[in-house]
């Protein structure tokens, strides 16, 4: 009995880590689409969200078969409830790739031929994006030490969205022609941020999993 719980859990993290790289390829198409204007990768990102929520619940499903299965308890029940957890974390970093995608599209919508002032995302991307990898390392490798490594990356991208706020609302007073451009880039910050932050909580996650300590607000 034991090995065939063993063998469910193993199936389950290769699914969560199916479902990250699914993801991670959403985000990155969105982020994508925003630098560029491009309609089309914006669009195929709406697109395949349905099919990232379809995976959300067949996963869960498949956790809630292995609790009424084997009742696991201690560490065993830790695992499937972070399971649980991060797979609807992953769903909602989707969600937020969609909200990107779609300012991607208003951005492209606009009947402004240029900017006057040029938002530079690209080192808030970067970082957003390190820390989503490093979290799909720690899923696949339940890997508390890197989970920490992740959870130090925070600060910056909580500070990069604030200068990116700052920046918008000077613009929108200086300029207030552009002031829907301004508001989709004070939009594509939080976005970014929100990715962030379910990278924080999956970690989170992962070191209460191997410790059994809640780390979450301190």
């Amino acid at each position: 009995m034991k090995n065939h719980f063993e063998n469910e859990l193993n199936q389950l993290r290769q699914l969560l880590c199916k479902q990250g790289l699914v993801v991670e390829s959403a985000i990155r198409q969105a982020i994508q689409a925003f630098q560029s204007g491009d309609t089309e990768i914006a669009a195929c990102v709406i697109e395949n969200d349905s099919i990232i929520d379809l995976e959300e619940n067949r996963i869960e499903v498949e956790c809630l078969k292995v609790l009424a299965l084997y009742q696991p308890v201690a560490r065993d029940l830790r695992t499937v409830v972070s399971f649980i957890k991060i797979n609807s974390s992953l769903e909602r970093m989707a969600d937020f790739a969609c909200h990107m995608a779609e300012r991607a599209m208003h951005v492209a919508s606009l009947s402004l031929e240029s900017y006057p002032e040029v938002f530079d995302f690209l080192p808030m991307e970067n970082q957003v994006l390190e820390m989503l990898q490093k979290t799909l390392l720690v899923i696949e490798r339940a890997d508390e030490s890197l989970a920490g490594n992740v959870l130090l990356l925070d600060d910056s991208v909580d500070a990069m969205r604030r200068e990116h706020r700052m920046h918008a609302r000077s613009a929108i007073a200086s300029c207030p022609a552009f002031a829907e451009y301004f508001i989709d880039c004070i939009g594509l910050a939080r976005d970014l941020e929100r990715i962030a932050d379910l990278s924080i909580d999956i970690c989170q996650q992962i070191i209460y999993l191997q410790t059994g300590r809640i780390v979450r607000h301190f």
